[in-house]
């Protein structure tokens, strides 16, 4: 019976925490996500793993960025993808970002470490 007392603790704290309550506030009541500003390019999740359109731009026989984001999204999500930093962020919103598929745009909001979420406030096309 070697570790019951660490299963049944765990066991005991996820059972009495509160629906809706985040599992990370549980380790860090006082982190309030913060307010930031991003740009990159909106893309599908699944070319951004890779940051390129490239390979799905030819299997799709699509002619864009924009068209090959928008039928790969169909299967995934939207995301910017920072191709200064190669990082992937989520998006909470999907239909902000449905307008600039494709695109490069610089996104202001809230951003969540813990989940790698944008919580998107604002969107507009970057130069």
């Amino acid at each position: 019976m070697k570790g019951f007392g660490s299963k049944f603790f765990i066991t005991l704290l996820l059972v009495s925490t509160p629906r809706g309550m985040a599992p990370r506030a549980l380790w860090n009541q006082t982190a309030a996500p913060r307010i930031a500003s991003f740009v990159g390019q909106i893309m599908d999740s699944k070319c951004a793993t890779t940051g390129s359109h490239d390979p799905t731009l030819k299997k799709l026989a699509v002619k864009d960025a924009r068209e090959c984001t928008l039928k790969c999204a169909k299967d995934g999500s939207f995301v910017l993808y920072d191709s200064s930093t190669k990082k992937v962020y989520q998006l909470n919103d999907q239909q902000k970002p449905l307008r600039f598929a494709g695109e490069k745009v610089k996104i202001s909001g809230q951003y969540d470490e813990w989940s790698q979420t944008i919580e998107i406030e604002s969107i507009e096309s970057a130069p």
